[in-house]
């Protein structure tokens, strides 16, 4: 078994898993009294949404749940547009949660009053168009949000997910405990959140990172040139003419 960032060896990982009996749970989910172990697969979507899908399918086929999280400030994806939502609702479709993704330098102060103020008012108003679980990964944890609970919603860096269950996390491409396939068909721990990124995943062992970076410029590029495109008219014909 190859440890790449494939798709294929992350379907390893969560079969592996499911041989060592964890159920995955939703973080907003009280764990199964039944259940021997526990798996909170989580998912932040810090690029784009599309990346998302090939692995949420993957999921669904293998029956497992994870909760993704949309990032509400993101300078690349519209959470809002009709593209986003018609991703956000592939992914529920499948099964899956939705939770908000909030940097916290979005808040005027980040004591715990203004934070838990700010959050509540973005999940009331993104809930009106997303079904949200009450759920919130924050982007770029500081301090005072790491280890701290809150009372109107649930954070998966509070107290308990982030300190009494094993965190283990894919960020910046590394597994800096090694490849969980083995952590997690040993049934090393009993409660386990994963975070996985789906940027860092490919399709094959032969498509680098730069590959798959060049596919997501190219991607964007294309739905920036076409929103331009049939939004600006002059902007249109100079896209038409030069065969743009």
């Amino acid at each position: 078994m190859s440890c790449a960032f494939t798709l294929e060896h992350y379907c390893e990982i969560l079969e592996n898993a499911l041989k060592a009996g964890y159920a995955f749970q939703g973080f907003h989910q009280l764990a199964s009294t039944r259940a021997r172990q526990v798996l909170y697969l989580r998912h932040d979507l810090d690029v784009c949404l599309e990346e998302a899908l090939d692995m949420a399918d993957r999921e669904a086929e293998l029956g497992v749940r994870a909760t993704y999280f949309v990032l509400v400030n993101s300078p690349i994806y519209n959470l809002l547009s009709k593209d986003s939502l018609e991703l956000v609702r592939h992914i529920q479709t499948k099964g899956h949660w939705i939770g908000l993704h909030i940097d916290p330098g979005l808040f005027s102060s980040i004591d715990t009053f203004q934070v838990e103020n700010g959050v509540l008012q973005l999940i009331e108003f993104y809930r009106s168009r997303i079904p949200l679980v009450p759920v919130v990964s924050f982007h770029r944890p500081v301090a005072e949000v790491l280890g701290r609970d809150f009372s109107s919603f649930i954070s998966t860096y509070s107290l308990h997910f982030f300190k009494e269950v094993k965190y283990i996390s894919d960020s910046r491409g590394i597994w800096k405990e090694g490849c969980p396939c083995q952590i997690l068909s040993h049934g090393l721990y009993p409660a386990v959140q994963m975070l996985v990124h789906p940027i860092w995943w490919g399709t094959s062992e032969t498509e680098s990172l730069a590959h798959r970076l060049h596919r997501l410029l190219g991607s964007r590029l294309d739905c920036f040139k076409q929103y331009l495109g049939e939004n600006i008219e002059p902007i249109g014909k100079l896209l038409q003419r030069e065969g743009i």
